[in-house]
């Protein structure tokens, strides 16, 4: 690879752009280079095919998705705060994707699919199960709730979100049902202390 950082992180920030708005399989290696205002072989030159390409995009977006979490993490008051802004984040996020995105990526690319969003998958696990047991100590999340088994629910139904076979792209956009989900889990782990915490700062910033 010849390319700079630089000139990488260019060019995984527009195929990023493209793969989120159209899909992964409508874009072409000539539709990158067209936007980029480079050639084909230039193009060639930083990657060496569409799927290093893709997983080089999806790589960027893991460490971005850490970074966030990790800010939040650390500088949030309390395990609620924590989990509205990593809310937030992820509602916005899912804003910017087609509808045909993941469903590419599962159905043309089962390899990096498997791979990339199964890492990513187990680190979201992670920082779940680890603000469960923030929530707990700091006395605002039920005593009664196992921090591994509803990581594991949570999680799970966040993949589900994302499952165009479960809900049909063109009926609701992802940002909307990932909201309605992030709302159940809130609800149901919040002890009565929680739930006023909880609603403190939803009047100072919806969870949208």
């Amino acid at each position: 690879m010849n390319a700079t950082n630089k000139e990488v992180l260019k060019l995984v920030e527009s195929a990023r752009d493209l793969f989120m708005r159209l899909g992964i399989r409508s874009v072409s290696m000539d539709d990158i280079a067209r936007e980029l205002g480079i050639s084909k072989k230039t193009l060639y030159q930083t990657v060496a095919n569409k799927e290093e390409l893709i997983q080089l995009v999806l790589d960027h977006g893991m460490e971005e998705d850490v970074r966030t979490l990790e800010h939040n993490r650390t500088e949030s008051t309390d395990a609620i705060e924590e989990l509205l802004n990593n809310s937030r984040y992820f509602v916005r996020q899912m804003r910017k994707v087609s509808p045909t995105t993941m469903h590419d990526l599962r159905k043309y690319y089962p390899e990096i699919f498997h791979g990339k969003v199964e890492a990513h998958q187990h680190h979201f696990l992670r920082q779940v199960m680890e603000n469960l047991q923030r929530g707990k100590a700091e006395g605002l999340y039920r005593e009664d709730i196992d921090p591994e088994v509803i990581a594991n629910l949570y999680v799970g139904m966040t993949m589900m979100v994302v499952d165009r076979g479960v809900f049909p792209a063109l009926e609701r956009p992802l940002s909307d049902i990932l909201l309605q989900h992030s709302t159940y889990h809130f609800y149901g782990i919040v002890n009565e202390a929680g739930r006023h915490r909880l609603q403190e700062y939803l009047k100072e910033e919806e969870l949208s």
